[in-house]
């Protein structure tokens, strides 16, 4: 009967990254909160709008909880807006209001405004701001000139949030890091133990897993280049260009590690599906990786001149032959030579020159 992972231990697990997310999230959440009141006030004080609520709705869409392309979004928001204001207005004047007007104007704001550009919120935008003023009927404040001036306060308040109120990107960066890095101890130790159990179904489910992970660090990727990004921009920000470049380079290896160990755990599932000899060896090889990915970031132990991760891959390093591991099938050798390449690929992430790392294993 297939095992599968204990629900306490799911529970945990999911517990342990939603934290992470919301550690990388928090100063994110407080600046949309912060910016949409402060566009209530100023579009109610500026334009005399009793109900400004579009004001608030341009700054959370600006702002967001990611820090990756927020300049884009604001220019698409303010494009987007000023598109569908102006043909929704002329649609209005001109032929009434109307469900076929709707579908026209609909058609026509996102045909500009894909024309223009190819931003996703452009188009969108546009479209739905031509969509109010053509289905709500004018307003005191001014239909929809009332409306673009609400959307344009909150354009000018969200550049000024991001602007001023720069979140540092490393800890967004660091909770990415940090939380990939679980994710894939958790993928290792799940394959250690279907490879232990001779669990094929357990096997196989650890692998359509690892396959699932590139959106996380295609996620990681993002919040590296806004990194980059913010620090090129805000004065208060450029102290910490260095980590953010070490993390780059870090979210690039631990790509590079992951695509080989997807091959390692489909070598594994498709072993144990055929009945192949495994030697238990390799499980604690995997388990010895995952509790060095798992100690990525931290920093070295005192009077420790090494990090932890780095000295648990090397010290793995020196262990992963293919005689040493007892790899005699052909799916047992391409489990080793797999996890030799992934401890090079961390070494060098984590500052190491790839001629040293590769020293360290056997030959």
């Amino acid at each position: 009967m297939p095992r599968t992972i204990p629900y306490a231990l799911t529970v945990r697990r999911r517990a342990r990254t939603g934290w992470q997310r919301w550690q990388g999230s928090w100063w994110q959440i407080a600046q949309c909160g912060v910016g949409a009141g402060l566009a209530w006030m100023l579009a109610q004080a500026l334009w005399d709008q009793p109900y400004p609520v579009f004001a608030c709705v341009a700054v959370v869409v600006c702002l967001g909880v990611q820090n990756n392309q927020r300049l884009r979004r604001v220019g698409e928001l303010g494009v987007g807006v000023t598109i569908g204001v102006l043909l929704g207005t002329l649609v209005v004047h001109a032929v009434g209001r109307g469900p076929l007007q709707i579908t026209a104007i609909v058609a026509a704001s996102m045909f500009v405004a894909r024309f223009l550009d190819s931003g996703i919120l452009l188009v969108n935008q546009a479209a739905l701001q031509a969509a109010f003023i053509v289905a709500y009927p004018p307003t005191p404040g001014g239909g929809g000139g009332a409306r673009w001036l609400d959307a344009m306060t909150g354009v000018v308040v969200a550049l000024a949030v991001a602007a001023l109120l720069p979140p540092d990107p490393r800890r967004d960066v660091r909770g990415r890091a940090r939380a990939y890095a679980g994710q894939l101890a958790d993928l290792l130790e799940d394959g250690a133990d279907a490879l232990r159990t001779r669990d094929a179904a357990k096997a196989e489910d650890v692998l359509n897993r690892a396959r699932g992970t590139q959106a996380e660090l295609e996620g990681w990727s993002q919040s590296v280049n806004a990194g980059q990004e913010v620090h090129r921009l805000s004065p208060l920000r450029r102290s910490g260009r260095g980590e953010i470049l070490q993390q780059k380079k870090l979210q690039a290896g631990m790509d590079r590690a992951t695509r080989n160990l997807r091959v390692a755990l489909r070598r594994v599932s498709t072993a144990l599906k055929y009945d192949e000899p495994m030697p238990d060896s390799l499980a604690g090889a995997m388990e010895g990786l995952a509790a060095a990915v798992r100690a990525v970031g931290e920093p070295a132990y005192p009077g420790e001149s090494v990090p932890p991760s780095v000295a648990g891959l090397q010290e793995l390093a020196v262990t992963l032959g293919p005689r040493t591991l007892g790899a005699e099938s052909l799916s047992a050798t391409v489990v080793v030579a797999q996890l030799r390449s992934s401890v090079v690929d961390l070494l060098q992430a984590q500052g190491m020159g790839a001629a040293e790392a590769h020293r360290l294993l056997p030959g």
